[in-house]
């Protein structure tokens, strides 16, 4: 006769297959649950000079423009070569305002990178729009936009040797399941899409700075978050950073983490945050980050 243990053995083993790829970011969820910060618009406006991202079904794509070293031949101040004489390398950042706040600290990564590379010549493109989710982020893969006046063609356009793509965590779809289940599935289409599109490009998922639920929005203009509402708002995008580990743990993804490492003890390190609104990275967390990315990309062997 078998054993009534061996029963329940043979069960859970099951379970635990069929639910292998469920980060286990959403077992915390069922300790953590404020009222729900669900929106269909990000929650809050991250850049003070980014508007509204209109919904991706009725975003008019320009016309594309004539490129040189793949960025467009308007004044584009994303555009950022340094290093030696060899093959230049095309590295794309896209993520949201954490990445568009990134544009004078892009020198920053160049710096980074000639540490391990001095004798390689780099461009950079920075991808990031204020106050834009995830969904977005693979919308702009193969379309055309249009941000702060400036007409920007597609990623994908471009041809970058690497991508590095951010967590979109500051912009997230609220403390629920199927928020962070949103971001992990727009995690899986945008790197299925690079991978099917441009197969010889690496990718890279990076995690940007840790927030701090103390100072989180100080000093930006008619936005007053109460203490409670800080704790939530932070608690949240925690929560979506750690899913994009988990994501690139489960999916084997190469990763760099700058969020760990710039937290200090539950909260994140005011010194990576920007004292004028408590929110994007200082010039020592540009710094950090880059340096984070530029190891990452190192380690990994992705330049060639």
């Amino acid at each position: 006769m078998v054993r009534p243990l061996l029963i329940i053995f043979i069960f859970l083993s099951s379970v635990h297959v069929s639910r292998a790829q469920i980060p286990l970011v959403y077992q915390l969820m069922q300790a953590y649950k404020p009222y729900s910060l669900i929106d269909e618009k990000p929650t809050i406006s991250l850049s003070p000079l980014a508007t509204t991202v209109p919904p991706v079904a009725v975003i008019p794509v320009p016309t594309p423009k004539e490129t040189v070293l793949g960025v467009s031949t308007t004044d584009n101040p994303s555009l950022n070569i340094g290093g030696g004489e060899e093959k230049i390398i095309t590295i794309a950042v896209l993520g949201d305002s954490m990445i568009d706040t990134l544009k004078e600290g892009i020198p920053k990564l160049i710096s980074a990178l000639k540490k391990y590379y001095p004798n390689k010549k780099f461009n950079i493109i920075n991808y990031g729009v204020g106050a834009s989710n995830i969904e977005y982020g693979l919308f702009r893969l193969k379309n055309d936009y249009e941000y702060l006046g400036n007409n920007h063609p597609s990623l994908l356009s471009q041809k970058p040797d690497i991508i590095v793509l951010e967590s979109f965590a500051y912009n997230n779809f609220g403390n629920s399941q199927s928020g962070i289940d949103r971001q992990w599935l727009n995690l899986g289409a945008i790197t299925t899409t690079i991978k099917e599109n441009l197969p010889n490009t690496a990718i890279l998922l990076a995690v940007t700075i840790a927030p701090n639920s103390v100072i989180f929005g100080n000093g930006v203009p008619d936005l007053r978050f109460t203490a409670m509402e800080k704790v939530e708002k932070t608690k949240t995008i925690k929560l979506y950073l750690q899913n994009m580990i988990n994501f690139a743990g489960s999916q084997n993804f190469p990763l760099a983490n700058a969020y760990s490492p710039s937290l200090k003890g539950d909260e994140g390190n005011p010194i990576y945050i920007n004292r004028t609104d408590n929110i994007h990275p200082s010039e020592l967390g540009a710094e950090f980050f880059c340096n984070t990315v530029a190891q990452a990309i190192s380690d990994h062997n992705m330049v060639k």
